[in-house]
């Protein structure tokens, strides 16, 4: 485990603590655990996680773990709903002007948008998902890149290169939302961003799983496999009887679009061999976003494999980190 330390001049902002790493690496294990010690409840920070009924997919953790921790920003929309990183950190800060808590999650772009603001709000740029206009837009591209996959990434490198290369062209999400940004603003997203820079929220500290991958792959597979047997399929046949598919975008979710190719006739078994191989790219495309996009007033990098842990393992870690982010929260670190 090491430790870095930055100086920021904003010392009165308020200090926020989150878990982050790749999916599979057992983030939420070591959440539970480090929020007993802060007594903190957890705020998920998964963009799949939001949505109700997408549970066994979204790896949401079980009732008896929701009953020893409470957590919250999940299950905030239904399946059909657009939702933004935009109305993520406006649910985020909502709950935290009524207590503080634990962020635990994968979803990078979330946890930025909570703890980084512009001075140069735009209503029409920062409108929400379910803005006329921006909705249009959205559902526009998303059906050209149903119908030519790297549509969207393709149009952002035609309307601003420099935003384009900062976002990898499998990650539609981000592509979309910066296409959308250029589309709003009239111009490239980077040259609004290069004029007004983002400005510290909050003083953020991050406790970054960064285990082998080699590892991490083994633990990938075995948790698609996991839940296969735990009923992902009925899941998404029950999505999917209830009248969401593939025109949403929670539906194209990772595993769940898999299991729609499968219910649509595609094998079984090709359908988990993709969702293998899509999640591994997913997770080194996660580090990378931690490593280079998210950055953190202090950060506490855990490489062991916190899913191999036993319980004993699994507490001293926790005890050893907890001790760190208490002193963070109370000011006594940088």
């Amino acid at each position: 485990m090491t430790v870095e330390g930055a100086t920021d001049r904003a010392d009165d902002l308020p200090r926020l603590l989150a878990v982050v790493g790749p999916t599979a690496s057992g983030k939420s294990r070591l959440a539970v655990a480090l929020a007993e010690r802060l007594h903190l409840p957890i705020f998920c920070c998964d963009s799949v996680q939001i949505y109700r009924g997408l549970d066994i997919g979204s790896a949401k953790v079980d009732a008896a773990t929701r009953e020893r921790v409470p957590h919250h920003l999940l299950d905030l929309v239904e399946p059909d709903a657009e939702f933004s990183a935009g109305d993520y950190q406006e649910a985020a800060w909502q709950l935290l002007a009524q207590r503080p808590g634990l962020f635990a999650g994968g979803t990078g772009f979330y946890l930025r948008a909570v703890a980084y603001t512009y001075s140069g709000a735009d209503p029409q740029a920062d409108a929400p998902a379910s803005d006329p206009r921006r909705a249009s837009f959205t559902a526009q591209w998303e059906a050209s890149e149903r119908e030519h996959a790297g549509a969207v990434h393709a149009e952002l490198q035609r309307r601003d290169p420099q935003a384009a290369a900062a976002i990898h062209p499998r990650n539609v999400v981000r592509a979309l939302r910066a296409l959308w940004l250029c589309e709003a603003h009239e111009r490239p997203v980077s040259l609004v961003r290069a004029e007004d820079p983002p400005r510290a929220r909050a003083r953020l500290a991050t406790v970054v799983l960064e285990p082998d991958f080699t590892a991490l792959d083994r633990a990938i597979d075995d948790r698609c496999d996991a839940m296969i047997r735990a009923g992902l399929v009925a899941e998404v046949s029950n999505l999917v009887a209830a009248g969401y598919d593939s025109r949403h975008r929670s539906m194209r979710s990772l595993g769940y679009r898999q299991i729609l190719d499968h219910l649509a006739g595609q094998s079984l078994g090709d359908a988990v061999a993709a969702i293998k191989q899509e999640t591994r790219r997913y997770a080194r495309r996660q580090r990378t976003y931690f490593r280079n996009q998210l950055t953190a007033a202090r950060t506490i990098a855990v490489s062991r494999p916190i899913w191999l842990l036993s319980q004993v393992e699994l507490e001293r870690q926790a005890d050893t980190i907890a001790a760190e982010a208490a002193a963070f929260l109370a000011g006594e670190l940088t």
